[in-house]
């Protein structure tokens, strides 16, 4: 009777050649961008990879953490990069919050690219703390709509301005500044067609002096995108 000899060991199943081949695939990816990222910062990085752990433990669905288990998650992650922690608990970031950061940040990258515009400064003058367009500006604008239309790749700009909202109903210059750039888009969707996709109301978060005068005006310009 010959030696006995003992079974060996089971092997591995044979998925874990192509699943280790994809991870090894995927960390070679990653190790990619953050080589050519033009930006490298500990901090970045760290949001990052807290937000894709909350992601993956929360299976992408939200409250299935807690607050204070993703507030965890990322002071796990910034000590590793060693990057300093946040004093206020309420700015620490949170998965969507870095995700709506990134795109903000991709939308100002792309405004940043070459491009064109036509300006028409004071299309509409309104009317001391007021957001409606008066009736004297309409002409004015009927005059300007078929030269406002965007075409490809157009975008047209309205840019409203105040400096007087004490006279008003509103709270601040901002906000009836916003509130004109929206009146002068809403009027130029309805009364001429413009794509509701190609126009955007816009306000400055501080507005610029006007050598002592009351900046009351909304102006609009034509955006071309270069090549």
């Amino acid at each position: 009777m010959g030696d006995f000899k003992p079974d060996p060991k089971p092997a591995p199943p044979a998925y874990m050649v192509s699943f280790c081949d994809m991870m090894t695939l995927i960390l070679t990816f990653f190790i990619l961008l953050v080589s050519m990222a033009k930006e490298r910062q500990n901090g970045l990085v760290a949001a990052g990879v807290g937000s894709f752990i909350i992601a993956v433990e929360s299976h992408g669905m939200p409250g299935i953490m807690s607050g204070e288990k993703k507030d965890a998650v990322f002071k796990h992650v910034r000590r590793k990069f060693n990057v300093p922690q946040d004093g206020d608990p309420e700015l620490q970031t949170t998965a969507k919050d870095a995700s709506n950061l990134e795109l903000i940040r991709t939308q100002l990258l792309d405004a940043l690219k070459p491009h064109s515009e036509l300006t028409y400064p004071g299309v509409v003058q309104f009317e001391l703390g007021s957001a409606e367009i008066p009736a004297a500006a309409l002409p004015y604008l009927k005059m300007l709509a078929p030269s406002l239309q965007p075409k490809h790749r157009q975008m047209l700009l309205v840019e409203g301005h105040a400096s007087d909202a004490s006279s008003g109903p509103f709270q601040d210059d901002h906000q009836l500044a916003s509130a004109r750039a929206e009146a002068v888009r809403k009027y130029l969707i309805q009364e001429f067609g413009v794509p509701a996709d190609r126009i955007q109301a816009r306000a400055w978060l501080v507005e610029l002096p006007s050598a002592g005068q009351t900046n009351r005006s909304a102006d609009i310009r034509l955006i071309t995108p270069g090549k």
